[in-house]
């Protein structure tokens, strides 16, 4: 049999099948390419070596296909079993493969990515996981004797095809074969695998392991990246050059904006005037270079901080060589996204015009979990399928277009991960530009653990940083102040709210009877610690008082219903409507509404200067119009870390403030974090590469959790209508028919109807803690289903439109309180 009859993937519709040879021949020449391209500055090894790394790997992912067993697995001659896979035979062969072909003089590091190299070949099918081998003794002694019988099936039936294969890139692989001793293999997984990387206490160790795991991951995503795309056949014409072509000029979208509408831009206006003045200064900082990689704007809301910060990528993606500085614009929660993704739509729409309206993902994509995947016009419409679905999936989640609206939990969870989904992006953010917008709302608990990383990323691996916050938290190591911070934080023009501080502690009861007897003004917004409380404010008082209209924003909300208050009361804001929303901390971070007067229940001092900044954010009411009342309600410990709270109240020792007082109350207030133990516990698992094993006084990077969210046990979707209701009830059906006939010659265009339901009720998704649902057991159908659910005929008695799910007391429960 020769080289080209080894396949590696079937034909598929019009397409043809595809050769082994070619598949790890691609994979190889791509993953090669795609090392050499970036710009790196590796304490570890040369650039590239590491390119031989990704090749060689690339060159022998698959190479356990070239069994009979496989082979006749493929064409639907045999059944899968343990003989048809090919992870572990092919990533123990890399393992000798690496010690034969990387030429390096220090062993202990040759060793490492042999182990490496080992992990990501035998994992690329899934998430990584430690590399102590997780398998008990029996498991791996039954590998092994599979991967014998394995490696002599090759050599009997196929030892001309795969020496074809191999002898073109110089990879005696039967030298390599032979030279294979599974007693000593098996011994280094059992005892050096889990301490090969201990770095001891040295610091310049431990951050050449931080290095190492960045390479690590980097191999990884390149190869699942490189071997997805070709098992795919897709063609990458619609990126291809976009990060070439010139930057979206911010000043020439501000001069047509003037020309639009001279009065609202007038230069005459003194708001006008500073944020002129500030986009100046970031544009004529000199300190923005290639060699400097960690900035920071810190500075008022309403200072035009998203043109401010475009304007600092552009003048970097200048002074890079060309073909880098990918934008990645990252927020802390999805609910503010869309304002910030259609403010950079407008702009680049201005810049690109027909070019983008052609191929808008090209330049622009918006990446969370609660987008559908699909690349506009990259396909005909027309003949758009599931495996279209799929090819654009595959595109979305590797992040090609010049820039990234995304959250929080897709960036970091790429830096810090161990998921196939999230890592096969991690080499597109190489070389690129970050902006980290709020990132006060990253846990305090982790600014360690993110100081020493980022420092890693940005200058080994060329990645460039900007912070951008009202409160700069100290998370970079001597970063640029692309701007005089205090210049503008102290100007009178952003000194728009008077804060009171009410030290007395109160309880929520009081807090709302008060509030309905007193207050009088146009507009409010009341931030609550917990739903509890919020939900409980707004029963009373949109029963209690007369001549407003009132809202209730919490997480209880499905997402749709989310979207759309927020929304709705944006308009009536603007439209100078009475109105008292009662909302939870969702609210803090970039949701562009204002009012008049705001209270806030003690929180961490960040969350008081966000909230300070819903309160005449854009100064209507005048100097000092709006006005903020702290409160101590008693219900802070329930969510936040209490250091946070007493950090925030000793700061916080007078009974007024105004907001030109918050940068120095900030500074003081950050300067108080000395956090160790979590970030320290994850440092120690990256600097062993434990992805998933549970050692003494680490915690697994599979573990990192940027978020902390102690009521998502269960997922059920809500249908609060009856569209939701019949897609639901369709998506089952499409699921039961492709079950029951699995080869059904429609099955494909159900699978796409599927891909876009899902899609769909995402927005009707609430995540719920598992006692939250248990009393409502009797109305959730589809319970052992991934999709359970509550019908639109039952939905009155869980859900409310104004409040979303309807929690049950203890008492309403049948829990008895003792």
């Amino acid at each position: 049999m020769t080289a080209t009859k080894l396949i590696s993937h079937p034909a598929e519709g019009n397409v043809k099948e595809k050769t082994l040879k070619e598949h790890l021949c691609n994979v190889a020449e791509k993953s090669r390419e795609t090392i050499l391209k970036m710009r790196l500055n590796l304490s570890i090894l040369k650039k590239e070596d590491l390119a031989q790394i990704s090749f060689t790997i690339g060159m022998l992912h698959d190479f356990g296909k070239a069994t009979s067993y496989f082979q006749d697995y493929i064409r639907n001659i045999r059944g899968g079993d343990n003989y048809t896979r090919h992870g572990f035979v092919s990533a123990l062969v890399t393992y000798y493969a690496i010690e034969k072909c990387l030429d390096l003089e220090d062993s202990d590091l040759k060793r490492k990515f042999q182990a490496i190299a080992y992990l990501i070949v035998k994992k690329h099918h899934g998430n990584l996981e430690t590399i102590k081998s997780s398998d008990d003794d029996e498991s791996l002694k039954t590998s092994i004797d599979v991967a014998k019988k394995q490696l002599k099936n090759i050599e009997q039936n196929h030892k001309s095809a795969v020496s074809e294969i191999y002898q073109e890139c110089v990879i005696p692989i039967f030298d390599i074969i032979n030279a294979i001793d599974f007693e000593e293999f098996s011994d280094f997984l059992d005892n050096d695998a889990e301490d090969i990387f201990d770095p001891d206490d040295d610091k310049i160790e431990q951050d050449k392991n931080i290095e190492l795991f960045f390479i690590a991951n980097l191999l990884f995503s390149v190869l699942i990246d490189c071997d997805k795309k070709d098992a795919a056949r897709l063609d990458d014409s619609y990126f291809e050059g976009n990060l070439e072509e010139p930057e979206n000029d911010i000043f020439a979208y501000i001069a047509h904006l003037r020309k639009q509408n001279p009065e609202k831009f007038s230069q005459e206006i003194p708001i006008n005037r500073i944020r002129t003045e500030f986009l100046e200064e970031i544009s004529a900082n000199d300190k923005i270079t290639p060699e400097n990689h960690f900035y920071t704007i810190t500075a008022p809301t309403g200072i035009g901080k998203t043109f401010g910060c475009l304007a600092f990528a552009n003048k970097l993606k200048n002074l890079l060589p060309k073909g880098e500085g990918r934008i990645i614009y990252a927020l802390p929660y999805t609910s503010i996204i869309d304002q910030n993704y259609d403010e950079f739509k407008r702009i680049i729409e201005f810049n690109k015009k027909e070019l983008f309206e052609k191929r808008p993902e090209r330049y622009l994509l918006k990446h969370h979990h609660l987008t559908f995947g699909k690349i506009e016009n990259r396909t005909d419409e027309d003949d758009y399928s599931y495996k279209s679905y799929l090819d654009d999936k595959l595109f979305v989640e590797s992040w090609e277009s010049s820039m990234i609206v995304t959250t929080f939990v897709q960036f970091f969870h790429t830096m810090i991960g161990f998921r196939n989904k999230f890592l096969k992006k991690f080499h597109n953010i190489v070389n690129s530009i970050v902006i980290l917008d709020e990132v006060q709302n990253v846990d305090p608990n982790y600014y360690r653990l993110l100081k020493r990383t980022l420092k890693i990323l940005g200058e080994k691996f060329n990645i460039y940083f900007l912070l951008i916050t009202a409160t700069q938290p100290e998370i970079l190591e001597d970063p640029i102040d692309l701007i005089d911070a205090s210049k503008y934080m102290k100007n009178e023009l952003f000194n728009r709210v008077r804060m009171s501080y009410d030290h007395d502690t109160k309880n929520v009861e009081e807090f709302y009877l008060n509030f309905a007897e007193s207050f009088e003004g146009k507009n409010c917004l009341i931030v609550f610690n917990t739903r509890k409380a919020a939900i409980e404010t707004y029963k009373y008082l949109s029963e209690n008082m007369r001549g407003y209209e009132f809202f209730c924003l919490t997480t209880y909300l499905i997402p749709k219903d989310r979207k759309e208050k927020i929304e709705e009361i944006k308009n009536k804001v603007k439209s100078h409507e009475k109105l008292i929303v009662i909302s939870t901390q969702m609210i803090e971070a970039g949701v562009d509404v204002s009012f008049e007067s705001v209270f806030r229940d003690l929180g961490p001092f960040d969350s008081i200067v966000q909230v300070a900044g819903r309160c005449n954010r854009s100064g209507e009411y005048g100097i000092l119009g709006g006005s903020m009342t702290l409160l101590s309600l008693g219900t802070s410990n329930n969510v936040y870390d209490k250091f946070l709270i007493q950090a925030a109240d000793k700061v916080l020792q007078n009974t007024e403030y105004s907001s030109s007082d918050f940068y120095q109350l900030s500074k003081e207030y950050f300067s108080k974090f000395d956090y160790e133990a979590k970030s320290r516990k994850l440092l120690k698992a990256i600097w062993q590469l434990n992805y998933d094993s549970h050692i003494k006084d680490q915690t697994p990077v599979s573990e990192f959790k940027l978020i902390e969210d102690d009521y998502s046990d269960t997922s059920v979707y809500m249908l609060t209508n009856k569209e939701s209701d019949e897609n639901m009830q369709k998506l089952l059906e499409l699921i039961y028919e492709i079950k029951e006939n699995p080869t059904d010659k429609d099955n494909n265009k159900k699978l796409l109807e599927i891909e876009i339901l899902k899609g769909f009720l995402k927005n009707y998704q609430l995540n719920l803690r598992e006692k939250e649902i248990t009393p409502y057991n009797h109305l959730i159908e589809n319970k052992e289903s991934f999709y359970q659910y509550v019908s639109f005929k039952n939905i009155a008695e869980i859900y409310n439109k104004k409040i979303g799910f309807l929690k049950k007391t203890k008492e309403e429960s049948g829990v008895i309180q003792l």
